[in-house]
């Protein structure tokens, strides 16, 4: 075991100094048991930055999409707020095309809009209000043409979501920050999971965030600002990107999904989680799953039990409803640009690694 740890200390090690990430925090953990949780290098690449703890908070970008919107849109469809097979057309009446697109296309992301538009140079520094840019996205992504007919196939979509979040703050009369903390977050216990952290020093310590990218039109590094350009528009708060975590959070998340699972009722039902996420479903709504072959996930996660989800910042989460092993991955590798590529080696050899380590054997 002792070796093995060595390896995984040294795979990280390794990352940055080839600059894939500045720092990071893993977490592995099988039910309710954590096997490994440690953090890796500094806040940013800056000679003499802090080290990366426990506590300290990642942008987590599209992870946002499964823990946030998501959930939240289960509970709403439990409710009876929305219903899935409904058009968007009921909940924003502007969003009126001819294509008829239903909540459940857009979560499962078959709806065929594109997967991004630069919306935010439209409206960035000129004084827009809040609710004056959501109509101008709604609007936007209304005559947006489709890639493929709705239904058609699956093309990962961040305007779908951003609709979602739309729907959201609509049927609840309510933000989407505010509803994500009294209906998600505060729950479960996950205290240092939120939006725009800068706006929250009683819980966050603005010293213990970690960079993302030097941004280009912003001409500054960011440092508790959301990365994602829309998102940043919004407000700091969209259905697709904006939240900020840690992996301890993000680890009482996945218990909470596994004892859903198994018959628990903390947010809603099993019956509503397995219609989101259940083994019959070819697109699970609102998470992504194991690829057949070079999946992110690694090679020990099931398709047809797992669900995950990738971050553009560098972040995942995988987990398995079958063995209720899971896997939690932060880093910030668009610091100091969005360029590197080299997660994408790092990410599925590591999880192996991991696995094997505390899992397989």
């Amino acid at each position: 075991m002792t070796i093995s740890i060595q390896k995984i200390d040294q795979a990280f090690q390794e990352a940055i100094r080839a600059q894939t990430f500045s720092g990071a925090q893993v977490l592995i953990g099988h039910g309710k048991e954590t096997l490994f949780e440690k953090p890796y290098g500094s806040l940013s690449g800056a000679p003499g930055t802090a080290a990366v703890n426990s506590d300290t908070l990642f942008d987590v970008a599209s992870l946002t999409k499964a823990v946030a919107t998501t959930t939240l849109m289960m509970s709403a469809a439990e409710g009876r707020y929305v219903v899935l097979d409904d058009p968007v057309e009921r909940y924003l009446p502007e969003f009126n095309r001819a294509e008829k697109l239903t909540l459940r296309q857009l979560l499962d992301h078959t709806s065929g809009l594109p997967d991004w538009l630069p919306l935010y140079l439209e409206v960035a520094g000129k004084g827009f209000s809040k609710d004056e840019i959501e109509e101008f996205y709604t609007v936007e992504i209304n005559r947006t043409p489709l890639r493929h007919p709705p239904g058609e196939k699956r093309l990962y979509s961040d305007l779908g979501f951003i609709l979602l979040g739309f729907i959201l703050e609509a049927v609840y009369s309510e933000p989407l920050d505010s509803l994500f903390e009294s209906r998600v977050a505060g729950p479960l216990g996950m205290r240092q999971s939120l939006f725009n952290p800068l706006s929250s020093l009683s819980r966050v310590d603005p010293q213990n965030i970690a960079a993302t990218e030097l941004c280009p039109w912003r001409n500054k590094t960011l440092i508790g600002e959301v990365h994602d350009d829309n998102a940043y528009v919004l407000g700091g708060v969209a259905g697709h990107a904006g939240l900020f975590s840690r992996a301890s959070d993000l680890e009482k998340f996945i218990r909470f999904l596994f004892a859903t699972w198994t018959g628990g009722e903390v947010l809603f039902t099993p019956e509503t989680l397995r219609k989101f996420v259940g083994p019959r479903l070819e697109f699970k709504l609102g998470w992504d799953t194991v690829s057949p072959e070079g999946s992110q996930a690694g090679q020990y996660f099931s398709p047809k039990s797992s669900l995950g989800h990738l971050a553009f910042t560098g972040c995942s989460l995988w987990l398995d409803f079958n063995d209720q092993k899971y896997l939690i991955l932060l880093t910030n590798r668009v610091h100091p640009t969005r360029d590197g590529e080299a997660i994408k080696e790092f990410r599925p050899r590591v999880h192996d690694l991991l696995v094997e380590t505390f899992l397989e054997g």
